[in-house]
């Protein structure tokens, strides 16, 4: 990827690759000051616009990066923001530090009620996607008849909708943490929908990842998150829910090679058959 227009604009600065929990291809670049990452896009990417709108919204919040800037060049976006110093907080899972991931838990909870999903559609101008309760399952040919069947009674629900932000891949993989903090990154899914499309992807993700641990820190997530909303969460909510945020991956796989499809039929099942609230 040519990144001379990065070299222009913050010259005296060497581009390093990023992972540990950032998506796309996110560069650091060394020198800058203030110290800035540049997340880039294929410029025909709309997640970019997302992000940035969402970025833009939060923006000295503390939640997330502070933005910089944005540009584009023949081929490509870039959102350049603050370099968040910390450590991916699903890491922490993956280390088997119990008492840090029962902290991001509760950080969870806090962060998506009190401080994300407070920022109401009605109160704002902000030019994000609206996220709806998805169905249209029926357009996905490579979906077995049987499954799409089960989707249908699942999501027949009728559930009284006040469009808040939600980030649209919420939990601890989208986190970057430090010792007494928690900021959230990649919000290239962020829109306006109902709340809980981030609550039942957060408890999805820790049922389907880390069976071990799903129940206690799914309740820990909850309860806080109870302890700053009103929203009512119930268990045939919740699976309502998941089973969009699988169809939209669903939708954005038509494409994918055989593997990945089957993967996320799988996850479908398994879904659909998998209670998540106690």
């Amino acid at each position: 990827m040519d990144n001379n227009i990065l070299l222009l604009k913050y010259p005296n600065t060497q581009l390093t690759e990023l992972t540990g929990g950032y998506t796309n291809y996110t560069l650091l670049l060394e020198g800058s000051d203030p110290l800035v990452i540049a997340k880039v896009f294929n410029k025909n990417n709309g997640d970019a616009k997302s992000e940035l709108h969402t970025l833009t919204l939060l923006n000295d919040s503390g939640v997330s990066p502070r933005i910089h800037d944005y540009f584009e060049d023949d081929t490509s976006s870039y959102i350049i923001m603050d370099y968040i110093h910390g450590i991916n907080g699903q890491r922490f899972l993956d280390q088997g530090d119990m008492d840090k991931t029962r902290q991001i838990y509760k950080w969870l909870g806090v962060r998506l009620a009190s401080e994300i999903h407070t920022i109401k559609h009605k109160n704002s101008h902000s030019d994000l996607p609206i996220i709806e309760l998805m169905n249209g399952i029926d357009s996905l040919d490579f979906v077995p008849s049987g499954l799409k069947d089960k989707v249908k009674h699942f999501l027949d629900i009728h559930i009284e909708e006040d469009k808040t932000l939600i980030h649209g891949d919420f939990g601890p993989h989208n986190t970057i943490v430090s010792d007494n903090s928690m900021v959230v990154i990649d919000w290239e899914w962020g829109g306006w929908g109902h709340p809980l499309q981030d609550i039942a992807w957060t408890v999805w993700f820790v049922h389907l990842h880390y069976p071990d641990f799903c129940e206690e820190l799914s309740d820990i997530f909850l309860s806080t998150y109870r302890l700053h909303s009103t929203l009512h969460i119930s268990e045939e909510a919740v699976k309502a829910f998941a089973i969009s945020r699988v169809l939209n991956i669903l939708n954005r796989i038509q494409y994918a090679n055989i593997n990945v499809k089957t993967e996320w039929i799988r996850r479908l099942e398994w879904t659909l058959n998998t209670n998540f609230v106690g």
